[in-house]
């Protein structure tokens, strides 16, 4: 009888000093994640403010070579804002067309910078995004400034999001960038055919439910077989519908989306405490093929990392079955740890708007003619890049060095099969 008082009383010690320990890691992450999500605000709102400041200023100048440096400040921005954004639980439909309007805010400006776009054109539709983005910089404020108060968490910010009435604040405001995006960058006929491939028009599957769309979530990561989840539905206004799915397992706090029409997993996002542990990149890269095996992507293929202190970022790209050629613009971007090579992130949303390849020929290449002496080709391969139309071309991928004036230089560009016109030039560092 003392033996079972003793282990019953053992047990009860024992399950208590788990139950602090697990509430008190939880309090550390959720302390954690206030402190990156506050700082990740107040980096976009700062962003903001010096991205109405680039636009303001690349209308002033009327010499190209005046403006190059604020176009290329103005696609820097915009890139780093969709950055921070993409990382914060905010209202789904703002961050939908928040981003959108980064994105066509940035490829102008890039086309701009380039001379593919006609001054005078460029001068007016960013004149327009200037007022706008004046407009725009006091209601992100409005919007934004409760989630500085102290006291205001991830729970409160998740909670908001899911509520069953939108708050009306972020609500007008995503029907404001809307608006911004229709008269400062008014689609041409092939960006329309683009942004049907983007709200995912072309998806044909059967609708899923909810409880298919937990199933689909648990087969697709088994480690969360024990976590609460609790689901939500995209609003009326959203571009296509979508569940969002919210789970907690233990110190794993987490997010996915799953498209309605097939149940396809759209994004995932992770946050637990860092371990000690680091595995190499070739470990990881093989934990992100299991992975993608489990998952039913066989038609990727590995295209570079990077890394920061806590995780590696891998990209995967498409192949072609037909030609065996890339396709840059249908990808899957993974986020692994370090420690153990779990899977914290998953972006397959250009991967799920598949590209719609043609035919093509394929002409006749000889780099010898094409180049300049004393021009080495280290790599070719066939690979799929867009052109100015938006129209995706077959091109010949080449990885060149240039000796000039006692450096080397290294180039990335892509040649369109069918033209000879190059459709990308890129200098690698």
């Amino acid at each position: 009888m003392k033996k079972l008082l003793f282990i019953l009383s053992y047990a009860t010690v024992a399950l208590a000093v788990f139950s602090w320990s697990a509430h008190a890691e939880n309090e550390r992450l959720t302390l954690l994640l206030n402190g990156q999500y506050t700082d990740k605000l107040s980096e976009s709102s700062e962003q903001l403010t010096e991205l109405e400041r680039e636009v303001r200023k690349v209308i002033l100048y009327r010499d190209p070579s005046s403006a190059e440096e604020p176009l290329g400040n103005i696609w820097r921005l915009s890139s780093e804002m969709k950055n921070n954004l993409s990382s914060l639980p905010l209202d789904r439909h703002f961050s939908s067309e928040w981003m959108n309007y980064l994105t066509r805010l940035g490829d102008y400006a890039d086309l701009a910078s380039r001379g593919a776009i006609p001054q005078e054109k460029w001068e007016k539709a960013l004149g327009n995004a200037a007022s706008n983005l004046a407009e725009f910089s006091g209601e992100w404020s409005a919007a934004t400034q409760d989630m500085f108060i102290g006291g205001t968490g991830p729970d409160e910010w998740f909670a908001r999001m899911e509520g069953d009435v939108p708050d009306k604040r972020w609500t007008d405001l995503g029907h404001a960038v809307k608006t911004y995006a229709e008269s400062d960058f008014p689609l041409t006929a092939s960006e329309h055919d683009e942004q049907k491939k983007k709200d995912l028009k072309h998806l044909k599957d059967e609708p899923v439910d909810r409880q298919e769309a937990i199933r689909l979530f648990r087969e697709l990561f088994p480690a969360y077989n024990k976590a609460s989840v609790h689901v939500s539905e995209s609003g009326k206004d959203a571009a296509y519908p979508f569940f969002h799915i919210r789970f907690q397992d233990g110190v794993r706090i987490g997010y996915a989306d799953l498209t309605e029409k097939g149940g396809h997993l759209l994004s995932l996002l992770v946050e637990r405490p860092a371990g000690e542990e680091r595995m190499t990149e070739a470990e990881v890269r093989e934990k992100a093929g299991e992975f993608l095996r489990s998952a039913g992507y066989e038609d990727l293929v590995f295209e570079e990392s990077r890394e920061n202190t806590n995780v590696w970022h891998l990209s995967f790209v498409r192949v072609d079955p037909k030609n065996g050629a890339k396709v840059f613009a249908d990808g899957i971007q993974l986020k692994l740890a370090k420690d153990d090579g779990e899977v914290l992130g998953v972006n397959a949303m250009e991967y799920i708007q598949k590209e719609d390849i043609s035919e093509q020929p394929v002409k006749p290449f000889d780099p010898d003619n094409f180049f300049t002496d004393g021009t080495q080709v280290h790599s070719s391969e066939l690979a799929y890049t867009a052109n100015r139309q938006l129209v995706q071309r077959l091109c010949h991928l080449l990885i060149v060095t240039k000796e000039i004036g006692g450096r080397t230089d290294t180039y990335r560009i892509m040649v369109d099969t069918e033209t000879g016109e190059i459709l990308k030039s890129e200098l690698l560092h």
